[in-house]
């Protein structure tokens, strides 16, 4: 006792600490995401300051020339009218429902084409946008092209493909873009530098600790997590966003919740300290469910949401593939045409300026007239598409999330117009309940984050978490009748094993370069051949044949030498102990007809993806126009030494190379 007591006081300070302290394994981490959750959210309540000052000195040019915007609180119960918030029958500025006709409020204007009705300087609408996108796209492509477009694809990119390491200037151009972008009225939102910054400086700490790569993809996400917490308010939505938008599926990345969410929770306290609470939402008390026909309702709600999810999608990225990378323009001139073009969208429906956020208290509401509501939804898909598509810089949660707003609110009306039209007897679904559906359906269908936009709008609308379990079922209904290709996030991949954080330590890039026939030709140089056996052995044969093979699966041929399909070693054996009743068996009874088999063209990383789906460990090779040809038989040991070989010699594509090299650090 003595001893153990001399040699505890020996002991350093800090290696008592270590001892006490789970310092290598949850220890180290949660020290890691407390920092990294207080950094981002100093950086993103940075980001916050640097927007708010560049769209404010936009806006005081156009009061500085008459031009009068009708903003969110415009549209509000007159103050001289004791009416409850929620009330959709109030005296509402400007009366007319019809506001696409006259959006400019009470100003000095003109007519154009006898019809619509613009300020004077309209002229200044598309143009400040177009000089913003002008800006924007010679930082961009002076210094960081990367820095275009939708910033969170970035960070799931590195998560899959690039071990966690991001770019100095990527970050940093971002933001300054970002900056030029949103301020001078580009329709997208702050996630994606927010996510972005965060990202990159989690980055930093791993690569400056020697973390390994498994730690530094969690700490990765920790910090997105931290800086889209932050600048939406949502401490626990943008953890669950985070581990759900890497993949086009259901699938989340589970092990990186607790990270996240410490990280999500220190950035939005950090930011509520420097900013206080910027988006404070209070809903009804009549928010929530309150028959079965209310249900039903939603539940026919998600066929129209998915649709319009899918021409969101589709019109982000054809105009963005099909217009603008086809123009023979320079590079940093598309996203002033953008801008221009969204400046044009805006003289007719200038509420699609900005991300939208400060449009959705009043929606909830429901202060907003029915026809601004249904007539803004097109508008504004095109406006975000216009900006983004175009190398604009800037996020898509906030558009996303208003848009579906608007969709659940048109919805809602509608619901309010038919019920006593037909005659039901029962009150309509809450209107607030529509809007919060809608913004929570259609998101996770575009991001396909089933679990996050749940928790996000019950958090955005006064942490209110009553219709949190309808959200979620809505929306798992809502991602499973929508196609995993229709995702605002191009980097997703589809399940945890397209990724290269869960498919072992090789490069997914190199795999897809190497086909099968190469591995083929390997294993015949190599003097190793696959054993086949035929479709007429009794089992005691078979038996007597497969036993000093290490093969666990064997081709089947016929007499005439036909591929007829697969048997596993381990099905024989399992006859074989029953021989005595079932002599009259053959291997053609054990064949199973449906295997999976692969072609000299099918690339290696998709052969080695069926291999791990299927649990196999050997693969028929067939011939392309002959389906019952068998070539050989490749195993998963022959796909690795062929990678490890081309892989040793670096002999690959350059492009290959060069994401090898970021990946090396």
């Amino acid at each position: 006792m003595l001893m153990e007591g001399k040699h505890h006081h020996g002991q350093s300070f800090s290696e008592r600490l270590k001892q006490r302290f789970d310092w290598q394994s949850s220890g180290k981490m949660l020290v890691y995401c407390i920092a990294v959750g207080c950094i981002a959210g100093f950086l993103t309540a940075g980001i916050y300051t640097g927007y708010q000052a560049v769209r404010s000195a936009v806006q005081s040019v156009y009061p500085a020339v008459g031009i009068k915007m009708l903003a969110a609180e415009d549209y509000t119960p007159a103050k001289n009218k004791e009416t409850a918030d929620h009330v959709h029958n109030a005296d509402i500025v400007p009366p007319s429902p019809f506001i696409a006709r006259n959006p400019w409020g009470k100003t000095e204007r003109h007519d154009v084409f006898g019809y619509v009705v613009l300020p004077r300087y309209w002229i200044l609408i598309p143009l400040i946008p177009a000089l913003g996108g002008l800006l924007c796209g010679f930082l961009i492509w002076s210094f960081a092209p990367a820095a275009a477009g939708e910033g969170t694809d970035y960070v799931i990119q590195a998560y899959h493909f690039r071990n966690a390491l991001l770019r100095n200037r990527v970050p940093v151009t971002k933001t300054l873009t970002s900056f030029l972008t949103l301020g001078s009225g580009g329709s997208a939102g702050l996630e994606g530098p927010a996510a972005l910054c965060g990202s990159w400086f989690a980055s930093l700490i791993s690569y400056g600790a020697q973390l390994s790569v498994a730690d530094r993809r969690t700490l990765l996400l920790a910090g997105a997590a931290g800086g889209v917490g932050a600048i939406f308010q949502i401490p626990a939505g943008g953890a669950f966003l985070v581990v759900e938008m890497l993949y086009a599926s259901t699938a989340l990345e589970l092990s990186a919740i607790l990270p996240c969410l410490s990280a999500s929770v220190v950035g939005y306290a950090v930011f509520r300290y420097v900013h206080g609470g910027i988006f404070a939402i209070h809903l009804p008390e009549t928010v929530g469910i309150h028959s079965p026909l209310d249900s039903l309702m939603f539940l026919l709600f998600i066929p129209v949401i998915a649709a319009a999810g899918w021409l969101f999608v589709r019109l982000v990225m054809e105009m963005r593939n099909r217009i603008f990378r086809r123009m023979r323009i320079p590079e940093f001139f598309k996203p002033a045409l953008g801008g221009f073009l969204l400046g044009c969208v805006a003289l007719f429906f200038p509420q699609v300026l900005g991300g939208g956020y400060e449009w959705i208290p009043p929606l909830i509401h429901g202060h907003l007239p029915f026809l601004f509501i249904g007539l803004l939804i097109l508008p504004k898909m095109l406006a975000t598409a216009l900006t983004v598509s175009s190398g604009g810089s800037g996020g898509l949660f906030a558009p996303s999330i208003f848009i579906g707003g608007l969709l659940g609110g048109t919805l809602g009306h509608l619901c309010q117009i038919a019920y006593p039209y037909f005659g039901i007897p029962i009150p309509p679904p809450d209107y607030t309940t529509c809007v919060l559906v809608g913004m929570s359906v259609f998101y996770a269908g575009v991001a396909k984050v089933p679990l996050g936009a749940a928790v996000i709008v019950c958090e955005s609308a006064g942490f209110h978490y009553s219709i949190l379990i309808p959200l979620i079922v809505l929306n798992l209904i809502h991602i499973a009748i929508q196609s995993p290709s229709i995702s605002i996030f191009e980097e997703q991949v589809l399940a945890p094993i397209d990724s290269e954080a869960h498919f072992g330590n090789y490069s997914v890039e190199l795999l897809q370069t190497l086909t099968i026939g190469s591995a083929l030709e390997l294993r015949s140089q190599n003097k190793s051949t696959g054993s086949t056996l035929s479709s007429r052995l009794s089992i005691p044969d078979a038996i007597r044949q497969i036993a000093p093979l290490p093969e666990a699966s064997f081709p089947v041929l016929d007499e005439s030498q036909n591929f007829m399909g697969i048997v596993h070693a381990n099905d024989v054996w399992d006859e074989f102990q029953h021989y005595s009743k079932h002599r009259h068996k053959t291997v053609w009874d054990l064949t199973r007809t449906d295997a999976l088999s692969v072609m000299p063209e099918t690339d290696l990383y998709t052969a080695m993806r069926l291999c791990l789906l299927e649990q196999l460990t050997e693969l028929p090779v067939t011939a392309a126009q002959e389906p019952q040809k068998l070539l050989g038989v490749v195993r998963q040991q022959d796909i690795i030494a062929l990678y490890n070989q081309r892989l040793a010699t670096a002999v690959f594509p350059r492009d290959t190379a060069r994401v090898l090299s970021n990946n090396s650090g």
